[in-house]
């Protein structure tokens, strides 16, 4: 993406698409938590670290949507962590990484997170952050890169914007962290050009209307799974299970 195109998430922070992203990555980081006490984290297109929620907002369909279940919800890592950051009544939302220092800080696990964005108002607000290693550049190749000189640990591909060429290397990514022995996430909307071939990696899919919510001109998500540990997937299949219990 070039400097004219910078993305801002701040519009759409705590929308339907984020509430599926973040219950998946939540459920994921959780379980590797209960079994790494240190854990690396990547993250290819991160944001800012924490959003605030306005009126009117995406927001107001999605994690609105989900608050008046929350004492149902608290059970699952991310509405528990959103719940301590919202005792006064929902109005701030964490950035992915913000999100992931938490669920590990629950844990009594520690984070390294290696983050990378083209935008340099986003380096700046994470300037300063314990444990946050910021790459102002291609997070494409910056993650890749990652694979040969790090233990292997959790990585999130998250690019705004989708077109053949993005298609390529996030594919590309997901396939070359798997076989390096990472656990890898890739999120996307509904109705965006398809980047992943579900019959290689599991696909966790949500239409946002089976759980109540409302994502606008976006019928649902995708989360992409690529890990060698069926007992997680076996875990999230339990879990959406029971969150879609809980909403519907």
């Amino acid at each position: 993406m070039d400097s004219e195109r910078q993305y801002n998430h701040s519009a759409h922070a705590g929308n339907a698409g984020d509430v599926w992203k973040h219950f998946v990555l939540g459920e994921v980081a959780d379980y590797i938590f209960s079994k790494k006490p240190r854990l690396i984290y990547a993250e290819s297109h991160v944001g800012y670290p924490e959003y605030e929620l306005n009126k009117p907002g995406e927001w107001e369909g999605g994690i609105g949507r989900c608050w008046p279940n929350l004492p149902d919800l608290k059970n699952f890592c991310y509405f528990d962590i959103l719940s301590a950051m919202n005792m006064k009544g929902l109005m701030r939302y964490p950035g992915s990484t913000s999100f992931l220092i938490k669920a590990a800080k629950k844990r009594g696990a520690s984070l390294q997170a290696e983050l990378w964005d083209t935008d340099p108002q986003v380096a700046s607000a994470w300037s300063g952050v314990e444990h946050i290693s910021f790459h102002l550049g291609d997070g494409f190749k910056g993650v890749r890169s990652l694979l040969g000189r790090s233990p292997s640990g959790l990585i999130l591909i998250d690019p705004p914007h989708i077109d053949s060429k993005n298609a390529k290397l996030a594919n590309a990514l997901l396939s070359a962290s798997k076989k390096a022995g990472w656990t890898v996430l890739l999120w996307q909307m509904a109705g965006q050009e398809k980047i992943i071939d579900s019959n290689k990696f599991e696909a966790y899919s949500l239409e946002f209307d089976q759980a109540g919510l409302d994502g606008g001109r976006w019928s649902g998500s995708s989360v992409y799974l690529a890990c060698s540990d069926q007992e997680l997937n076996s875990l999230l299949e339990k879990r959406i299970h029971e969150f879609l219990k809980i909403m519907c």
